[in-house]
């Protein structure tokens, strides 16, 4: 009797081992089960750049929307969890904290700010979280490479250098740089002045750093007339990008400006009006309003799931981060893990949108898109200036 409960005994233990080791390996990864996968992020939806906050969600929302209702990604949903940050850099790493720890969220993708994504970097070094931000970037991002980090937004600092260059190459000798105080702005700032060497040794450059946050632009305005500069290339937020050319408007000072893509909206077009008009900046993707089947994709998405959005720059880049994030999704090979997630971005090569440049990532490369295109405001619209540039070379 006791070598039969024995036999019997062993016989449930190795039933149950067998059992466990059949166990689906999804159900222990955080925030994937076999019909869906949590996703988290970080938008300023209040605050002082809450326009940007609003409209990058739609962007990301509507496509994952129009998967899920197509059967999600290899048949798992995704619920994407946006919080507020309101454009600050503790409550971000509160925010990132409470996504990955409580909400239990498998990746974090759409995340916006420089200083508010930065700071969250020494928790995500710990947890090692697969992260795409949105809106953000710096150059001591991406060497050395972090291995859950993945960007598909231009340096902002190549954005500079590429102002810069335009601003010289329409023959500016004298160019002032205005920009917001903090420290990522004014280190974005100082990329215009290569960009303008690049062009012409001689042509000068000078700053102005602005509070950030200023309103009152008029005394700012005239303090510009009197500096008497041929180029202006505005770093700030679109509220006091308008505010400023509105300023200069009404002191009848007409000057070329330039600006760069995070200022690449609508609301740059409904806020600044005739102010803005002439306007060039450096754009993240084709137009919204362009004649080709992916954009017309966005916008009847837009049409279904956000029917009380305008088809947007802003909204148009987060919609294209959503299909590359989506893409290497779909493409992993074997279990849905953080692991193999993070390789199938790694193997991505050429990876066409139709929106962004080509995305292309490796192992030593996790900074997926170089190039950048050139537009300006006629008529109350942006509208192409040439072909996608190189930024970091003399186009």
């Amino acid at each position: 009797m006791r070598r039969i409960l024995i036999g019997i005994l062993m016989t449930v233990m190795f039933i149950t081992a067998c059992s466990e080791q059949n166990v689906s390996t999804t159900e222990k990864v955080p925030g994937v089960t076999d019909t869906s996968i949590k996703v988290g992020a970080w938008l300023p939806l209040t605050g002082p750049i809450a326009g940007h906050g609003i409209t990058q969600r739609i962007g990301m929302n509507a496509y994952f929307k129009m998967i899920n209702e197509k059967g999600g990604i290899n048949n798992r949903k995704i619920e994407w969890i946006v919080e507020d940050n309101s454009y600050d850099p503790q409550k971000s790493v509160s925010i990132a904290r409470k996504l990955v720890e409580r909400d239990n969220v498998f990746a974090i993708a759409g995340s916006n700010g420089t200083a508010q994504n930065a700071a969250t970097f020494p928790y995500f070094d710990k947890v090692n979280t697969p992260f795409m931000p949105g809106l953000g970037n710096a150059p001591e991002w991406w060497n050395p490479v972090k291995p859950y980090l993945f960007g598909v937004q231009v340096l902002y600092e190549n954005q500079s250098r590429a102002l810069g260059r335009w601003a010289a190459k329409e023959g500016a000798k004298n160019i002032l740089v205005v920009h917001s105080d903090p420290a990522y702005f004014e280190n974005q700032a100082k990329n215009v002045e290569p960009g303008v060497a690049s062009f012409d040794a001689n042509a000068k450059v000078e700053f102005m750093p602005v509070k950030f946050g200023t309103t009152d632009y008029a005394p700012i305005a005239l303090q510009i007339q009197n500096s008497k500069p041929d180029a202006i290339v505005i770093i700030q937020s679109v509220d006091e990008l308008v505010a400023l050319a509105k300023a200069l408007e009404r002191q009848s000072v007409k000057i070329p400006l330039y600006t760069y893509a995070p200022n690449v909206s609508n609301d740059t077009l409904d806020l600044g009006s005739k102010a803005v008009e002439g306007l060039r900046a450096m754009s993240f993707t084709v137009p919204p309003t362009a004649d080709i089947p992916e954009v017309e994709e966005y916008r009847n998405a837009l049409k279904k799931y956000e029917p009380d959005a305008r088809p947007d720059y802003q909204s148009l880049f987060t919609w294209a981060e959503a299909k590359v994030f989506a893409e290497a999704l779909k493409q992993v090979k074997g279990p849905l893990t953080r692991e193999n997630f993070i390789k199938s971005l790694e193997s991505m090569k050429n990876y066409e949108t139709g929106i962004l440049p080509p995305v292309t990532f490796s192992p030593d490369n996790h900074y997926g898109v170089i190039d950048l295109q050139p537009v300006m405001i006629e008529k109350g619209e942006w509208i192409l200036k040439g072909d996608f540039i190189d930024p970091t070379k003399d186009w």
